[in-house]
């Protein structure tokens, strides 16, 4: 590690920085090693945070895609569920009048 030596410091800055080294708990030599490492990663920590929110913007957007699609495919498994019941339970007549009231709600979309 290298060392820094800093001249001509304000009497006034000195008094401050002791008194927040004091409360902080530390050495005037610890609080200012925090304070210059603080500053120095800064732009690290900026650029951390920006790739973050890239992340989480981007898992919002493939996740509102997947609800989409899980939307769709809830409304298709429904039809297909209503045509068996009607399949079941239905004459010949009402079998086409059901598909082609699908087939036209289908080229809608």
């Amino acid at each position: 590690m290298s060392d820094i030596l800093i001249r001509d410091v304000d009497e006034l800055a000195i008094d401050k920085i002791d008194k927040a080294a004091k409360k902080a708990k530390v050495s005037r030599q610890v609080y200012l090693k925090s304070l210059l490492e603080r500053v120095a990663y800064y732009d690290v920590f900026i650029e951390e945070r920006d790739r973050f929110e890239k992340v989480v913007m981007s898992s919002q957007k493939q996740m509102e895609q997947y609800l989409l699609q899980q939307s769709e495919l809830y409304e298709i498994v429904s039809r297909i569920e209503s045509m068996l019941y009607l399949l079941l339970d239905s004459d010949a007549d009402e079998i086409n009048q059901q598909l082609t009231e699908c087939r036209k709600g289908s080229e809608v979309k």
